[in-house]
């Protein structure tokens, strides 16, 4: 294994704290003498054989510094730290939905919290949901543009049907928009998206409406993008087709 692999290993093995105190241990010395183990005394057996492996290593290269491993420590956890940001994770309402599981209720109320800039909400069916409601109109209300994309009875030919004309109607602020029956392709096509993008930075596409049922009983699966460059794509996809006056104005 080289010095790359076994920085590389000990990233993958160590958590956080384990690596900013060997980079701390490894920064001030010129070699690794026992230091580097003793700053993971307690660490799994895995993460020891791995700091172990890096101190040969590195007494295998002696013009490498301490100044130079603990800089490649720091960078290789700035990277997972960023990359670890961006994973996408799956998002669940049903059985089994506890835990480390992200519940779909809880991802939507923390992503229209936090946004300051622009919400994007998109949904096939839409009933006026209490909470995401003060939601919106909080976001609003700290100066976020909030577009909504909902389906509607009279566009869809009835084949969507909600007792609900206007979800969400009481919400001030809000932008709404449609898809006009006269800009669909065929008899019965449907917009059956269901989307929110935050702020052009994270999103969450799955399977649930906007529904009671499909936020506490229905089991349905969703992604919780942290890719910014997928948010966007999401967005700016949306945003075309209102520019382009496939989806208008309500």
């Amino acid at each position: 294994m080289s010095l790359d692999g076994a920085v590389e290993s000990v990233l993958h093995r160590l958590s956080t704290a384990q690596v900013e105190a060997l980079a701390a241990v490894a920064e001030g010395r010129v070699s690794p003498g026992g230091a580097l183990g003793a700053a993971v005394v307690g660490a799994q057996p895995g993460a020891q054989a791995a700091v172990a492996e890096l101190a040969e290593r590195w007494t295998a290269a002696p013009s490498v510094t301490g100044a130079g491993v603990a800089l490649a420590l720091r960078v290789g956890l700035r990277a997972r730290t960023e990359a670890d940001a961006h994973r996408s994770r799956p998002v669940w309402t049903g059985p089994g939905a506890f835990g480390e599981q992200r519940l779909t209720a809880g991802v939507l109320h923390e992503l229209v919290a936090s946004a300051r800039e622009r919400i994007l909400l998109v949904s096939f069916a839409a009933h006026t949901l209490p909470g995401l409601a003060a939601d919106l109109e909080q976001a609003a209300g700290r100066g976020a543009t909030v577009d909504v994309v909902f389906e509607t009875q009279d566009d869809s030919a009835g084949a969507y049907q909600s007792h609900q004309a206007q979800p969400f109607h009481q919400v001030a602020g809000i932008r709404r928009w449609r898809w006009p029956a006269e800009q669909r392709p065929a008899d019965g096509a449907v917009l059956h998206a269901k989307a929110l993008v935050v702020d052009g930075r994270r999103a969450l596409v799955g399977s649930a409406n906007l529904t009671q049922r499909a936020l506490t009983a229905n089991l349905e699966v969703g992604v919780l993008v942290g890719d910014p460059a997928v948010a966007q794509a999401i967005e700016a996809h949306v945003h075309e087709l209102m520019a382009n006056g496939v989806l208008t104005r309500a």
